[in-house]
């Protein structure tokens, strides 16, 4: 560290256990030196406290002694400080170290002037400024964004509840709010304003008039309705039917509104509420006051010819009325300098809009694990005998109806929406529920009877009447009691794979209206619990008081022993261009962010603990800590007494040369997460010059396309085509 930041050297202490106020920051830093200025920063998940000294040497001591520290307190430098370090040490790694290329290898090697100097801080890091957090982050916000579809059924929330009676067969509901005539509303009106619901397919959406230019106020109604339900009297669960014409609170207008019972799900109810056009699940149900029970509906459903629906990115539109009659309500919407013809029609729920039940376990009783992805998430289904009865008489009579009556879609399938198709992983035919859209008539299908996902073309696909989309689900999704959050893996894979199949078990509280969601499995033939088993094969070894260390230096991790992703030859990948060092393009895939986030949780407790410093083996795969504080898994690319380490870390990208201090052996918990880098060269003779790596610079962190030409020595190096880079360079 230079003199020059001795009056802005700012160090980060972050206490997660959240004891530290003020004070205790001070207490703590008091024995390394006189402070300057501390700022505290209290936030959900732990307490942040930015501390100043008088002089550099107090900071530069409390980063060497911070191992010494309560495991609940991490230090570090502020980003404020490391943006100037990283300034500073790249000028000084320009003027004091020269880095050569081996001729037929990846490795390098620093000549400094002078003798060797390894202490805390002296780390140098190179690549862009990214960082685990911001990459994790990243990777939601694209997800969430790709949850953002123009038109769905909004689905998701009716379905996963099991009923808490016995289930029945149900008709194809008649709600008669919703079939009552509402045409006159609009005969002696010019126009109004007309808000869209919840839209449903490219030309169909659900809405209501919030006023007419008459002086009509819908929502004035719709608030004397919500008043006049809110006085009447509260309706048990337990005695509500199908069917039932109900008063309910809808939590996204703070109100109550007229609707149909469609599902009794547990302690819950899925409301088809007749004036909003949409289905809600809620539990506050009242007596709906008979002078409401007569008046049409206010929802509609609104039909476009054309694909205008997705296009609609306001609320509400102003809209002339065209023509009015028994038969039919044509309107104009105007959207900007855009007229819109559309036709209302009556709304109807579909079944996917109201929900399906699943069929309903009790405690003690016998069923089957179906799959396990990680400890929290398990798919179970019921193997009483006379819900397996019930479930084959299902399934039989659904594939029997798919091969004698089967009629395709002659259209697109909405989102959401209960087809049934030829499956290729059961080879039988089965029912599911559309999830995604990957184009080119190609649909992802969520099974309803098996825990698959499967894709599927349109043209498979197979129309169903109401009553194989009303079947019950057979499987549940449930958490496992006292289980950890990590991944299954090594024994604990074996052991689920040999218990798929065999009768279980389940246990719960049944007094707790969300007991099922939390269970105990026992493993019926030798009597023991399933959770206990999975919690002592998953735990990581650094948890376990009785484990014993392997001090066997011989041993040690290599690159070969992680789980890798390999790029086939000849292929075409998407890829970040990360950084460009010694002759290499380093490129990280695009999963990092989706994938990262429980290794991170592993890494932070592991690093929580005080272990000493280490100095790695060439090749060895070790954890080292990058600016932003947090620990990444690096490979050692070379290891020379005396000197900083070469390592680049292969879920992000970057290179960094670091000191003893800020590397850890790696446990072999984390080595299940299949690593996100690939080091490339490219397949020509471009000839890289100064100024075209620092032209290469200005183009870091940067998305492109690689066409993958060979495998270099097996270790996740490639001899790839990259136009995107290939024209920067010429």
């Amino acid at each position: 560290m230079e003199k020059d930041y001795a009056d802005d050297i700012e160090i980060l202490m972050v206490d997660s256990s959240k004891l530290l106020v003020k004070e205790g920051f001070i207490n703590v830093c008091q024995q390394y030196g006189s402070i300057k200025k501390i700022t505290l920063h209290k936030r959900n998940d732990e307490n942040q406290a930015f501390i100043q000294f008088e002089h550099n040497d107090a900071a530069l001591k409390l980063l060497n002694e911070k191992l010494d520290l309560p495991p609940f307190i991490n230090v570090s430098i502020s980003r404020r400080t490391q943006k100037k370090m990283e300034s500073l040490a790249f000028k000084k790694e320009n003027e004091d170290v020269e880095i050569n290329n081996a001729d037929e290898n990846l490795g390098t090697f620093i000549e400094e002037n002078g003798t060797n100097k390894t202490t805390f801080g002296t780390s140098i890091y190179i690549g862009p400024n990214v960082s685990g957090r911001s990459l994790i982050e990243e990777s939601k916000q694209s997800k969430m964004n790709k949850k953002i579809i123009h038109y769905n059924l909004e689905n998701d929330d009716l379905f996963g509840k099991p009923l808490s009676t016995k289930w029945e067969k149900i008709k194809e509901p008649e709600f008669e709010l919703n079939y009552l005539d509402f045409y006159y509303r609009f005969e002696n009106c010019s126009g109004g304003e007309i808000k869209i619901e919840k839209k449903l397919s490219p030309n169909l959406f659900t809405g209501l008039t919030t006023f007419f230019n008459d002086g009509d106020n819908i929502q004035e109604k719709l608030k004397i309705i919500s008043n006049d339900i809110e006085c009447s009297d509260l309706l048990d669960i337990n005695n509500l039917k199908y069917g039932m014409l109900v008063g309910a609170f809808d939590s996204a207008t703070n109100l109550y509104g007229r609707g149909y019972v469609t599902l009794v799900a547990g302690n819950s109810v899925n409301i088809a509420m007749s004036d909003y056009g949409r289905v809600i699940n809620t539990t506050k149900i009242r007596v709906l006051p008979n002078k409401h029970t007569k008046s049409p509906a206010y929802s509609f459903k609104v039909y476009t010819k054309g694909d205008y629906v997705p296009q609609l990115k306001k609320t509400s539109y102003a809209f002339k009325v065209r023509s009015v009659c028994n038969e039919r309500i044509v309107l104009i919407m105007l959207d900007e300098n855009t007229e819109i013809k559309v036709q209302l029609k009556k709304w109807q729920p579909t079944i996917e809009e109201c929900g399906v039940s699943y069929i309903d376990f009790k405690s003690n009783s016998s069923v089957e694990l179906l799959k396990l992805k990680d400890m929290n998430s398990v798919f179970i289904r019921s193997k009483e005998k006379h819900h397996f009865e019930f479930l084959f008489s299902s399934w039989n009579n659904l594939a029997a109806y798919c091969y004698k009556n089967s009629q395709p879609l002659n259209r697109e399938p909405l989102y959401g929406e209960i087809v049934g198709f030829k499956s290729t992983l059961t080879n039988n035919y089965a029912r599911g529920r559309i999830h995604k859209f990957f184009g080119d008539k190609i649909y992802s299908v969520k099974h309803m009877d098996d825990p698959f996902k499967e894709n599927i073309n349109s043209s498979e696909m197979i129309e169903l009447p109401f009553e194989y989309k009303s079947m019950p689900v057979s499987f549940l999704k449930v958490g496992l009691k006292n289980a950890l959050p990590y991944p299954i893996q090594f024994e604990a894979k074996y052991l689920v794979e040999h218990t798929i199949g065999v009768r279980l078990s389940v246990h719960f509280d049944e007094a707790k209206a969300e007991g099922w969601k939390c269970v105990d499995l026992n493993i019926t033939l030798v009597k023991e619990n399933l959770n206990s088993i999975l919690y002592s094969l998953v735990e990581p070894l650094w948890l376990k008081d009785d484990s014993a260390e392997d001090n066997n230096i011989s041993k040690f991790i290599k690159y070969m022993d992680l789980s890798r992703i390999e790029l086939v030859e000849k292929s075409v990948v998407n890829m970040k261009f990360v950084v460009f060092h010694d002759g290499v393009f380093y490129m990280r895939d695009k999963c990092f962010g989706k994938s990262f986030s429980l290794l991170s949780d592993m890494i932070k407790e592991y690093c929580s603990l005080s272990l000493n410093p280490y100095l790695p083996h060439t090749d060895e795969v070790c954890l080292g800590q990058f600016p932003d504080g947090m620990w990444y898994r690096v490979i050692c690319d070379q290891m020379k007494p005396g000197e900083l380490a070469k390592v680049h870390s292969v879920d992000l990208g970057n290179i960094a040369y670091l000191s003893s201090r800020n590397i850890k052996p790696l446990p072999a918990e984390l080595l299940f997460h299949p690593t996100h880098v690939a080091l490339c060269i490219l397949d020509n003779s471009i000839q890289i010059t100064e100024k075209s790596i620092a032209l290469l610079e200005k183009y870091e962190n940067t998305d492109c396309e690689l066409t993958i030409v060979k495998s270099l020595g097996g270790k996740n190096h490639y001899l790839v085509n990259c136009p995107f880079i290939e024209e920067i360079l010429q």
